[in-house]
């Protein structure tokens, strides 16, 4: 009984802080919401914008980050996120959402998902923002659903070795917006694209809470290339504007 009760007081909290992902408890593993749960408070000032003395980190946090107001474009994509197998779906609806805010915040031109597996879903939320951006998904494997979606939103999508097709895709003018869902390999793609940005650059690192997320996160917070930080829990947002203090926000 004391179980049950401390595990509805977990997911009580859980909803309050906005943690708990589409009512599925088991998400990403208890063990994983209890730690969230744990370290809540030492987030909350960044998380509802107290203490981010920078107007355009504060801008992105409350207005980009914490908006709840929907777009008409989630309809659409809520169906076609019914229309994928379940295991298609690697993050939640949630995270995707945000996904498009950011993507609709920074207007990338250019928009690049990277992935062991492919991230299709990842990759039409950030580009369902604009019919002009152009996205590439580069992944070492891809279901015949993932590529069927992928195309009739005018994804491009590219199989084989990331880091070789990343590098026979870097843009001249750098990478826009970059999302790495990577376990392995991902220091190696991080540290070639972080040498082809611009001040309007935005990486998205995923997998944050595995032992290799949590060894990326502390390499990146170190490399001075790397300016403005935002740690979301298992995503984690990185900014290169070199006029800008280097910062760190947990959220």
């Amino acid at each position: 009984m004391p179980t049950k009760i401390a595990e509805k007081i977990i997911l009580f909290l859980l909803r309050a802080s906005g943690g708990l992902i589409e009512g599925n408890k088991n998400a990403y593993g208890m063990k994983y919401w209890i730690k969230r749960v744990a370290t809540y408070p030492a987030h909350l000032r960044h998380r509802l914008g107290f203490g981010v003395q920078s107007p355009w980190a504060f801008y992105l946090v409350r207005f980009v980050l914490r908006e709840k107001w929907p777009f008409y474009a989630f309809d659409e994509l809520k169906t076609l996120r019914r229309q994928l197998p379940k295991n298609a779906s690697t993050f939640s609806q949630k995270h995707d959402e945000r996904l498009f805010r950011l993507a609709n915040w920074l207007k990338p031109d250019r928009v690049f998902v990277v992935g062991e597996e492919c991230p299709a879903l990842c990759a039409i939320y950030l580009g369902a923002y604009s019919k002009h951006v152009e996205v590439t998904c580069l992944c070492e494997q891809m279901t015949t659903a993932e590529e069927g979606a992928l195309d009739s939103r005018d994804v491009n999508c590219l199989c084989g070795d990331v880091m070789t097709l990343l590098q026979s895709q870097c843009p001249a003018n750098g990478f826009g917006c970059l999302l790495i869902a990577l376990k392995d390999k991902a220091w190696q793609l991080y540290d070639y694209a972080a040498n082809h940005t611009n001040d309007n650059s935005m990486f998205v690192v995923e997998y944050l809470d595995t032992q290799q997320g949590k060894m990326l996160w502390k390499r990146i917070l170190d490399d001075s290339r790397a300016k403005v930080t935002f740690n979301l829990g298992r995503t984690g947002l990185v900014f290169f504007d070199h006029k800008r203090t280097k910062m760190n926000y947990d959220l």
